[in-house]
């Protein structure tokens, strides 16, 4: 393809890479989210030389599987080399997401649905900034936008079959009730705590010595604060945090929020209750657990509006599902394993 050339020239960002390598080949959306494999009862091999895959007799080339693959794995493992263990796996969803492309568009044809022509010249003009005074650009957009504008078109015919597939109405506030009944972790407030802290800061490549000393501090601080010493005010002169200008006061926050050490101590703790010294990445932490507010079940008539969304967002996705589902049982799918390497 030219555009190789332009990137061994012009090393555009990975970015740019990206949309130029996945735009010519229409598919933009090929690596988002997770994909199942091909399945197809009377799938095939078929010879190594002649194409990738055939799809109700539409060919998907050799070359248009290996352009999609580099893009991906530019994209996703930008890292480095693709993991072995990973590799087989992601051969088998770009070659699901091309046979999906193909289905996908042959379904939306099928319904008269149709590009969004100012969308698509809005992107051509977007190409057409970026690239500006690039030579390559200069010297070949005449063959390179033809076939970016089909790309565009087809991803934009694609784009709006897809929102056509998921645009369902609000779901009766009677099934969002029985939605709600079932899911009532997606309606829970998280328990909340009220902490206070005094961080003794250390840091982390410190030597062993300085760390003991830190926890011998902290000790001989808790030890004070249970004679009667004020927490807040030992806050305010010892503390290395951000809350020490509040007295060590960090106000409430939903569970999960504190490092693993800190939350461990304080699922043992009672409201009132100053933790032991806690070993935490930026030093010694010393906890004093003000209130703790259980996790409540949202009464529904405060989340129904939310349900109903969640629940339309649920239909929706179902409904894009069950139709890529259907197209594949229905279509005839060769697959060229040899050429896929599985």
């Amino acid at each position: 393809m030219v555009l190789t050339s332009y990137f061994t020239k012009y090393k555009p960002t990975r970015a740019d890479k990206y949309l130029l390598f996945v735009a010519l080949l229409g598919a933009a959306n090929a690596f988002a989210g997770d994909v199942q494999p091909v399945k197809a009862a009377n799938q095939a091999h078929v010879p190594h030389a002649m194409y990738f895959a055939m799809v109700n007799g539409q060919e998907i080339s050799i070359k248009e599987f290996q352009t999609a693959f580099k893009a991906g794995v530019n994209k996703r493992f930008y890292h480095g080399k693709i993991p072995e263990a990973e590799l087989q796996v992601f051969k088998k969803e770009v070659s699901q997401t091309l046979v999906d492309r193909v289905l996908l568009l042959s379904e939306a044809r099928r319904q008269n649905i149709t590009a969004d022509v100012k969308s698509v010249n809005d992107k051509l003009a977007e190409y057409e900034k970026r690239y500006a005074g690039r030579p390559f650009w200069a010297n070949n957009k005449a063959s390179v936008i033809p076939g970016l504008r089909g790309a565009l078109e087809e991803q934009s015919v694609l784009t709006s079959f897809e929102n056509k597939v998921k645009a369902l109405d609000l779901p009766a506030m009677s099934e969002a009730e029985s939605f709600y009944k079932k899911n009532p972790a997606l309606f829970t407030t998280p328990e909340k705590l009220h902490v206070s802290l005094v961080l003794l800061k250390v840091a982390p490549s410190s030597p062993a010595a300085v760390w003991d000393a830190a926890r011998k501090e902290a000790e001989d601080l808790i030890a004070r604060v249970k004679k009667g010493a004020d927490f807040s005010q030992m806050a305010r002169i010892h503390s290395g945090d951000a809350s020490a200008a509040k007295g060590g006061d960090m106000g409430f926050i939903h569970k999960g929020m504190l490092a693993k050490p800190a939350q461990v101590a304080i699922d043992e703790m009672h409201a009132g209750e100053i933790s032991q010294p806690i070993m935490m990445l930026k030093g010694v932490a010393i906890i004093r657990l003000e209130e703790k507010q259980a996790a409540t079940l949202n009464a529904f008539e405060k989340v129904s509006e939310r349900a109903q969304k969640l629940l339309q967002r649920e239909s929706s996705e179902l409904a894009w599902t069950d139709l890529l589902e259907k197209l594949r049982s229905q279509a005839d799918i060769k697959i060229n394993t040899i050429a896929l390497g599985i």
